[in-house]
């Protein structure tokens, strides 16, 4: 590998840096063995990433990524070897050793960069820039920006399909998924996921900045369907992968933000944040399989132990029986605070839950509801993610 232009080998934890005149040995503090091992959490207002050791409930050591950068979802690459953030009000995007923890690299972006995600293959890092309806392009292996892909409205999230071919992005200033044609990164085609309504149509200047889309295209665990659920037009689009064409529109409550995949590949649950339910679609029949009642300003759902946990921003967790489809009681978080988002642990045993207004992180055992609290994770913690969960997601 190189590093600022002169050669590096790395020896049994130390590096050597050869350099014209003289070799000069820099011993690495390698922070974090196994990439396995920790929760990362992203800090929006102390602007770093903490990482806490899941055994131990220790945070072993943070990046600081400099003043108002404000980080805002924090993601693993596939193998392991780096962490990437993107700073909302830097305009950048921010590369972490995983090992040594130190930052490698910072890269220009486009304005306001939120939600990111990386291709199958580790090769490519996408950076959605609401701000600039842009989508940034970074080389992984030379850790570069290479394209700027342009044509969308408001990009929120970022989904590849499994052979890493095609990348699907949620526009919530639009009604429509834009594809990526990945050996190229270019916008390849828009999907209008559902009818708009006459008015949109016949008065756009008045409703355009009204708009509230589509935030992620959640895809099956087999890689086949989408399911985009469209905040205004309350339904929820099945897209075939194999034509990217609308195969079924799903009515479901007021409101949905998104859909979230359960991990057994029966159902998706989407929370609808306009009328404070959730709905429960059963992927065979594509049909809402249970409507029930939740909580305001919901962020997402954690899946665990064979229930669904759904987080309600102003201090509550609901869960729900995946199995009978009913209530399975309320987890109170707390009383004047705001929780935000959470990751799940690979064996689906505990959640690991994002709590701003105290600055901590809330372990909830997935089985009993009992919860620990690890203080001090660092300022306003935004949201956490561990390698390999599959409940890794933001706001």
């Amino acid at each position: 590998m190189r590093q600022h232009g002169r050669c590096v080998i790395a020896v049994c934890g130390l590096v050597v840096l050869g350099g014209a005149s003289a070799a000069i040995l820099v011993a690495q503090d390698v922070k974090v063995a196994d990439p396995t091992s920790v929760v990362m959490i992203v800090n929006r207002d102390s602007n770093d990433i903490a990482f806490m050791d899941i055994k131990s409930r220790k945070i072993v050591g943070r990046t600081f990524l400099g003043n108002n950068v404000n980080p805002h979802m924090v993601m693993m690459s596939p193998d392991g070897r780096y962490v990437v953030t993107g700073g909302t009000r830097a305009n950048k995007a921010y590369i972490i050793d995983t090992r040594t923890l130190q930052l490698v690299k910072t890269i220009p972006v486009d304005i306001a960069p939120e939600h990111l995600a990386f291709s199958p293959d580790g090769r490519w890092y996408y950076q959605g820039n609401p701000d600039g309806d842009s989508i940034s392009v970074i080389a992984m292996q030379s850790l570069t920006k290479i394209k700027t892909i342009p044509g969308f409205a408001e990009p929120l999230n970022v989904t590849f399909t499994p052979d890493g071919s095609k990348a699907y992005v949620g526009n919530y200033g639009a009604h429509w998924i834009g594809v990526i044609d990945v050996r190229r990164h270019e916008l390849l085609k828009k999907i209008q996921v559902a009818e708009v309504p006459g008015v949109t149509k016949l008065d756009p200047d008045k409703y355009l900045g009204e708009i509230n889309g589509i935030s992620n295209a959640t895809i099956t665990n087999d890689g086949r369907y989408l399911y985009a659920a469209d905040s205004d037009l309350g339904v929820v689009s099945v897209v075939d992968t194999r034509d990217d064409r609308v195969v079924r529109v799903i009515r479901v409550g007021a409101g949905p933000w998104r859909a979230y995949m359960s991990h057994d590949g029966k159902y998706a649950v989407t929370v609808n944040n306009g009328d404070e339910t959730i709905s429960i679609i059963e992927l065979t029949s594509n049909r809402v399989a249970a409507t029930l009642e939740a909580g305001p300003e919901m962020t997402g759902v954690n899946f665990a132990a064979g229930k669904a946990f759904v987080i309600s921003a102003p201090g509550f967790v609901y869960a729900y029986d995946m199995r009978s489809l009913k209530p399975a009681g309320r987890i109170r978080i707390g009383t004047n605070i705001r929780i935000e988002t959470a990751t799940t642990d690979t064996a689906e045993e505990h959640i690991y839950l994002a709590e701003s207004t105290n600055h901590q992180v809330v372990i909830i055992n997935a089985r009993t509801h009992a919860i620990e609290r690890v203080a001090n994770v660092g300022l306003f913690p935004w949201g956490t993610h561990i390698m390999d969960s599959k409940d890794n997601y933001c706001h």
